[in-house]
């Protein structure tokens, strides 16, 4: 658990605390949100206030103003560190050095788990998956979310995990307690999703699905002593949801190579189980075929 006490060096004042999720807030709804706000002022684009997608525009114009707000909690994270805290924004990440072969492990066992997950489910439920390929469109889109996706995925785990469980820390060490307040804040900016109210199961149930990923992403990045698995997971998830397999009313209206035309949230509560079952027995890549994909670290 040394991760936990990174924040012992720097400003670790009382106030700077409240002052860096202050600026982080302020750069995701409020620098994130001003495109937004003026787009659909100025008449530039819409929004459809049943599924909250953006219209009138280009798919990824629509998409690049989707993912500002993100992109700005990842500036907002980095700015906090190293204006308010004076720490290196690696500090968050791990202890030592960037560990590649976690993440690189991570990865590729997660697209494993979605891949068999989604074979499974469309046989056991036949006609779930159509094919959804439009190729002009997915190879206009895809570079875009190659690009954004991992800035998002990678922003939210810095303050969902590495920031709240860091500063968490400083009041308990309790993994479990840990776990449960990060899977919570996790859950709450995705309860405005539109899947939230269509997936097979209810609210309550699709809740519970971004309750548990957050938690048991907390808990292996708490095991770790650091979130470069947990980057991995959610990264790589949602590269997947965005690019490959997507679902009716997802928040990302992407193209991609198939569809689901029901989001099952009992299935999903039951891949999240066994695939982070997975994650949390393997043993450590440092002497497997992951030990050759590293890069020696640079301070962020």
């Amino acid at each position: 658990m040394k991760w936990l006490y990174n924040p012992q060096t720097g400003n670790s004042k009382w106030w700077s605390w409240w002052l860096a999720i202050g600026l982080m807030l302020f750069c995701y709804l409020v620098v994130g949100g001003v495109p937004l706000i003026y787009g659909v002022r100025a008449g530039l684009f819409g929004i459809d206030l049943d599924t909250g997608m953006i219209t009138g525009v280009s798919e990824p114009i629509a998409f690049g103003v989707q993912m500002i707000s993100p992109i700005m909690l990842f500036l907002g994270v980095w700015l906090a560190q190293r204006l308010v805290h004076r720490r290196s924004l690696l500090s968050l990440v791990t202890t030592n050095r960037f560990r590649w072969q976690l993440l690189w492990q991570a990865t590729f066992v997660w697209l494993l788990v979605l891949i068999i997950s989604a074979i499974f489910e469309s046989l056991v439920y036949t006609g779930r998956y159509v094919w959804s390929l439009d190729v002009g469109r997915w190879l206009v889109m895809t570079p875009l979310v190659l690009l954004l996706i991992p800035i998002q995925s990678s922003g939210e785990e810095l303050f969902f995990r590495a920031y709240l469980l860091q500063s968490c820390g400083r009041l308990t060490r309790r993994r479990f307690l840990l776990s449960i307040i990060s899977g919570f804040a996790f859950m709450l900016p995705h309860l405005v999703n539109p899947e939230m109210h269509h997936a097979l199961g209810g609210t309550f149930v699709m809740a519970a699905n971004y309750f548990l990923f957050g938690a048991a992403i907390a808990w292996l990045s708490l095991r770790d002593g650091g979130i470069e698995r947990a980057i991995g997971v959610h990264v790589i998830n949602n590269l997947y949801a965005a690019s490959f397999v997507g679902y009716a009313d997802s928040v990302l209206s992407t193209p991609t190579l198939m569809n689901a035309t029901i989001l099952d949230a009992w299935w999903g509560i039951g891949t999240l189980i066994i695939g982070f079952g997975v994650l949390f027995y393997l043993p450590s890549p440092a002497n497997g075929v992951f030990r050759y994909l590293y890069w020696p670290n640079s301070d962020c």
